[in-house]
């Protein structure tokens, strides 16, 4: 008799398999409501990265040709041309800022065209001579995967 009664009295605690199921079910319902509001974000943030160092290398060959008389011939003169600003000798640039639609690392190569040579779609900026215009090395339109931006032409930024 004294067996059954420390059975009985001994209290057993956990949780059971109900219990369990209930909480991944609840952790999985609420992991396919909040991933998918993440996936763009990453899209949105490569494309606005890319359009604001386009627009810094566009803006730092106004400033060359404000300050030198002359547009550059190349863009790797942004980065061993110096100018003075306030007493100190600056590059106009002090890298090539990449390009993050090709790859999620990003591409800082550089192509010194004119604008009726094709582009090689490498990735990358383009430097237009005859233009002194940058351009993404990307001519064609992207896939649906880049969300709301889908079928625009990088180049044409």
């Amino acid at each position: 008799m004294n067996s059954i009664n420390s059975t009985n009295s001994t209290n057993l605690k956990g949780f059971t398999l109900i219990e369990i199921l209930i909480v991944i079910t609840i952790i999985a319902i609420l992991a396919t409501t909040i991933i998918p509001n993440f996936i763009g974000f990453d899209v949105e943030a490569r494309i606005s990265a890319t359009q604001t160092n386009l627009n810094s290398i566009r803006t730092r060959i106004a400033l060359f040709r404000a300050k030198e008389g002359r547009y550059p011939e190349t863009l790797d003169e942004l980065l061993t041309v110096q100018y003075e600003d306030m007493g100190i000798k600056r590059p106009y640039l002090d890298r090539i800022p990449p390009e993050l639609v090709t790859s999620k690392k990003g591409s800082n190569a550089i192509e010194n065209l004119t604008s009726d040579q094709e582009l090689s779609n490498t990735g990358g900026w383009v430097y237009l001579q005859d233009r002194a215009d940058v351009v993404v090395n990307i001519s064609e339109p992207l896939s649906s995967k880049w969300g709301s931006y889908a079928g625009q032409k990088p180049n044409e930024w």
